[in-house]
């Protein structure tokens, strides 16, 4: 094995089956990575020398097909129909400074990176989110926000620019109405709005609000992750090409993660998750008397939204952005589920869950792994079950979890 500077302990005995026909035996290949094999033949005093490489999978064939669908990273760049201003410098550079403006909140006091902090992947580290007052649930990142198809923790929104307003009108978070915000559009911010959307903001309030989320919108599109560690072991897969830099024990990780953990039923594709709702066994408590029923109340919210997909300021004339929220329907089983988190990024945004509720992906693996399913909804889906990892084959899922963070 070249790259450990030594071979195998095993002599291997060469037998001759014929004219120019040879058979090498006693080989044993023990460890995965990339083999050379070195042939020299001598003859009449001379000799002839020819190596041939050959790269030893500890995954099988049909392992190796599920690897390679958790890629490649990053996926090309699109543009959302839904959003006219989406992929457009101008409101690119006008989102960002909205982003971190705290004027347009009803206090002056709160910014979207108040909660959504750079320098934390875009999250702000706290078990709950907390704005102008703590709220019931977790603060999701922004980045690979692009790639949603529902948004929030119960799919409330259907589109990045309807969920960029809702924070803005949460008297728990940043207390703003339609009318305060056009206002410091017109007074602060005309200009930007004019290169943006190619008119002055003298529309109305609620448009003129819809269109600071489209901005903010298009500004959290650039917020892509990193490639990793993990992605260049996937793409060596794909073209035959061993990375020696993969951690064994994150390969050991990766190995459960699509085998035993059954974890690739949820968190699957490029971004590790199927864009839906599960759910996790995680109470749905929000504080004593209180209920969170996640999906179950966002599907309500959606439907009920004018801001959303069907409504008047979707740009996508046809609709088709639309299909999803016209046909999904309210169901029981959606109580108590909640987003599939994608895992890019994973090791960065502690604290997990919903409601923030496990500290480390530890706790994590530790929660699937010793699963309570008294708290599974008896109708509906069953994916979970407990996995019952032993202590090594977490510390490998651990491994393999963090390899998804630059």
């Amino acid at each position: 094995m070249p790259e450990h500077r030594h071979g195998m302990n095993y002599a291997p005995e060469v037998k001759p089956l014929g004219p120019g026909r040879w058979r090498a035996e006693g080989l044993m290949l023990h460890m995965p990575g990339k083999w050379e094999f070195v042939f020299e033949i001598r003859a009449a005093g001379k000799s002839d020398r020819m190596s041939h490489g050959l790269l030893l999978s500890q995954f099988s064939k049909e392992e190796i097909g599920k690897i390679l669908q958790h890629g490649p990273w990053p996926p090309p760049p699109g543009r959302d129909p839904s959003n006219r201003v989406s992929g457009k410098r101008e409101a690119i550079a006008f989102g960002e400074k909205l982003f971190f403006e705290p004027r347009i909140s009803g206090t002056g006091s709160v910014l979207c990176a108040t909660c959504h902090v750079p320098f934390r992947a875009f999250q702000d580290g706290r078990p709950r989110a907390f704005g102008l007052q703590e709220v019931d649930r977790n603060t999701p990142s922004v980045v690979n926000a692009r790639f949603h198809r529902w948004f929030g923790w119960d799919g409330g929104h259907d589109s990045l620019w309807s969920q960029s307003v809702r924070p803005l009108l949460d008297p728990r978070e940043m207390s703003a109405s339609p009318a305060h915000v056009a206002g410091v559009v017109r007074k602060l911010f005309a200009k930007e709005y004019q290169a943006a959307f190619q008119r002055p903001p003298a529309a109305p309030d609620e448009e003129i609000l819809m269109d600071v989320g489209k901005a903010l919108a298009a500004f959290q599109e650039t917020l892509v992750s990193e490639r990793t560690a993990f992605d260049e072991f996937r793409d060596g897969l794909e073209t035959g090409r061993h990375v020696s830099s993969y951690p064994a024990a994150a390969q050991r990780g990766l190995k459960i993660f699509i085998g035993k953990g059954n974890c690739t039923a949820c968190h699957f594709g490029p971004h590790f998750t199927n864009g839906e709702f599960a759910d996790t066994g995680v109470p749905f408590f929000a504080g004593r008397g209180r209920v969170d029923s996640g999906r179950h109340e966002g599907i309500k919210r959606l439907k009920g939204n004018a801001h959303n997909l069907l409504g008047a300021f979707n740009d996508d004339r046809e609709r088709a952005s639309a299909t999803g929220t016209r046909h999904v329907e309210l169901q029981h089983r959606n109580f108590g589920e909640w987003r599939v988190p994608g895992l890019r990024n994973v090791a960065l945004t502690a604290p997990y869950m919903h409601n923030g509720s496990l500290a480390t992906l530890r706790d994590v693996v530790r929660h699937y792994s010793e699963l309570d399913e008294e708290r599974l909804h008896a109708d509906g889906e069953r994916i979970l079950k407990p996995l019952r990892l032993t202590r090594a084959e977490s510390d490998d899922l651990v491994a393999f979890l963090e390899s998804l963070s630059p």
